[in-house]
């Protein structure tokens, strides 16, 4: 790119130093450099493309109906919020469900099934503190007489320390009685 002063040399116009200032100052104030024009010149080139992608974009929904996607919208987050609640439901069923079951296995149930169909599931669902009253209900269960079958029975720990009839005990066993029965034997070392 040719400076203004080259192109007055080519044309053959001579102009002095003090011209030269004014005309460089006058350029300044009311020309733009080229790589501005060019950046300008880019950013509009740019956005007359976005124009075009979007027109192109907005075309496709010339023959949408509002009222029918806004309505299927509604309908979406409906069912939305249906799932939402069952998967909500089914949360809580397998966590009261793993409650139950858990607390019947702590106190050794025999028979899970048998012993649910004997609970108020209902009202323990509806329970606000269902850990403890699930306890207290199957500790209830575990008590009655038509039901303590189906739990293991409670034995009482023996006190003490005693040998039972038949018991079998064992002597203590000394840590060098090895060392004894292989006295004689020349591979044997001592550990």
């Amino acid at each position: 790119m040719k400076d203004f002063k080259e192109i007055l040399k080519q044309a053959g116009i001579t102009v002095t130093d003090e011209q030269l200032a004014t005309v460089e100052t006058e350029m300044k104030a009311n020309y733009k450099p080229i790589a501005d024009y060019n950046k300008q010149k880019e950013k509009l080139d740019a956005s007359d493309e976005k124009v075009k992608t979007l027109t192109a974009s907005l075309d496709k929904f010339k023959d949408v109906d509002p009222t029918a996607l806004t309505q299927t919208i509604e309908n979406l987050k409906g069912q939305l919020t249906q799932k939402d609640e069952e998967f909500a439901k089914r949360l809580a069923d397998r966590d009261f469900d793993d409650l139950i079951n858990t607390n019947i296995n702590t106190l050794k149930g025999k028979n899970v099934k048998a012993i649910k169909a004997l609970l108020d599931v209902d009202k323990l669902k509806q329970s606000k503190n269902q850990a403890e009253d699930i306890k207290t209900a199957l500790e209830a269960l575990q008590k009655a007489d038509d039901s303590a079958f189906l739990f293991e029975p409670t034995q009482p720990q023996p006190q003490g320390s005693f040998n039972p009839i038949g018991g079998i005990s064992t002597p203590p066993v000394p840590s060098n009685y090895l060392d004894e029965q292989y006295k004689n034997n020349p591979y044997y070392k001592k550990g």
